[in-house]
């Protein structure tokens, strides 16, 4: 009877769970369904948390360590766009700061001695003043007065791997075996025969064209006191021609049959005991720049900083000068230019020649770049994404804003100072 009752009870209880099991699947299902008609739950969207820093903007080093993109949460080319700006930025205060000292100095040292005993506060006050000097100097000269003044060109000299390092900081979208800049011409120690110009330590014998003075005969232009023939006439003063004989107290350019302080034109590769410029007939050693770089394929951003560096970085041999003024109605007001002149002319033409021809345009595009930054910080900071977008774009206004306006301030009136000392320059040579 046990046995027959246990397998009675059994028998009840299997068709319970199997209705148990129903009931479940049917509810499991219903969930399921239930479940399956909403969309998954969204992970919460994280902001890139962005830094209160602010790199010093005076400091090469740092703005070439400070990673822009992770600090700020901008996307890379925001990045390389904002540092390429502050190292422009950077730039531009050292290049005025250089000019405002060295243009000062010559230009009111140049108004000074045609008369104007003013003092100024600032180069382009100077400047100012020493153009008005030069006219009105002229002026007494006497319309038949004519002037020309001869330069003899200095070397210029840069570290070779300069725009190589530069744009390795401000551009990362390229490869680092793409940012070598060439040299467009070299110079240096040549140990072997130089093939081009040389700058001698002193006075030596050229065998070719010289630009300095000339300890000897001349045949060529001359400017200082010509005793000879000019033109084919004898002379013993200015000469505006062809000077055959001495040229005393003045830089010349031309044939020296003596000793020839300055910069050789080799007609024909030889030893240069100082600077060669050109090539060697072994390598050049303490090999730098001379002139321009063959710029890398980097952004144009990159590019105006860079080229501001190389303005900064050169370092040129003072150039010897020499002024010649025929005709002059006033004598007295003519030496006066002339010793003015010789004087004060070779310390602004040489930060001239640092600046270059095209510095103006350089110091422009370096502006237009800093610019384009200060007003695109919106477009910045919406390139890091939009949870992090309004924390950026008031960091980098906190950061940069201000520095940036001081900046383009400061770049006009670098240009302006450049166009001045351009003007000195042109007023006593026309």
């Amino acid at each position: 009877m046990a046995t027959k009752s246990s397998s009675v009870g059994e028998g009840e209880r299997a068709p319970r769970r199997a209705g148990s099991a129903l009931v479940a699947g049917l509810l499991l299902g219903a969930v399921a369904v239930a479940c399956g008609s909403k969309e998954p739950p969204k992970r919460p969207v994280v902001a890139a948390s962005v830094s209160d820093r602010c790199p010093d903007l005076a400091e090469t080093d740092e703005l070439a360590a400070f990673d822009f993109a992770s600090e700020y949460a901008l996307s890379r080319e925001a990045a390389d766009k904002l540092k390429a700006a502050a190292l422009a930025a950077m730039e531009i205060g050292t290049l005025a700061d250089k000019l405002d000292a060295d243009f000062g100095i010559a230009c009111a040292q140049i108004a000074h001695d045609l008369g104007d005993k003013g003092d100024w506060r600032s180069a382009n006050e100077a400047c100012g003043a020493a153009i008005k000097a030069v006219q009105e100097a002229r002026a007494k000269l006497g319309p038949k007065a004519r002037a020309q003044l001869v330069v003899r060109r200095p070397v210029c000299l840069a570290e070779a791997s300069l725009v190589t390092k530069c744009a390795s900081i401000c551009d990362s979208s390229v490869p680092a075996g793409k940012l070598r800049a060439e040299c467009a011409s070299k110079a240096g120690r040549c140990d072997g025969n130089c093939d081009g110009a040389c700058e001698p330590k002193g006075a030596v014998k050229c065998d070719g064209v010289c630009s300095g003075t000339c300890e000897g005969t001349i045949k060529g232009t001359c400017g200082g006191r010509c005793r000879g023939t000019c033109d084919g006439k004898a002379v013993s003063g200015g000469c505006l021609g062809v000077c055959v004989g001495t040229c005393d107290r003045g830089a010349m350019t031309g044939e020296c049959k003596g000793a020839c302080s300055g910069t050789c034109e080799l007609a024909a590769p030889g030893i240069c005991d100082g600077v060669c410029t050109g090539s060697c007939t072994v390598e050049l050693a303490d090999v730098k720049c001379a002139g321009e770089f063959k710029q890398p394929e980097v952004s144009t951003d990159c590019r105006a900083r860079c080229d501001l560096a190389v303005i900064n970085n050169t370092e040129c041999s003072t150039p010897q000068v020499g002024f010649v003024v025929t005709g002059a109605k006033d004598r007295e007001t003519g030496e006066a230019m002339k010793s003015a002149v010789d004087k004060s002319f070779p310390a602004l033409l040489k930060i001239l020649q640092e600046v270059g021809e095209s510095g103006p345009k350089r110091v422009h595009n370096a502006q237009a770049v800093i610019e384009s930054a200060r007003t695109g910080f919106r477009e910045m900071a919406r390139s890091g994404g939009a949870g992090s977008a309004a924390a950026s774009e008031a960091q980098l206004v906190k950061c940069f804003d201000e520095p940036f306006k001081k900046a383009v301030a400061a770049a006009v009136t670098v240009k302006t100072g450049i166009d001045q000392a351009i003007g000195v320059r042109d007023e006593a040579a026309k």
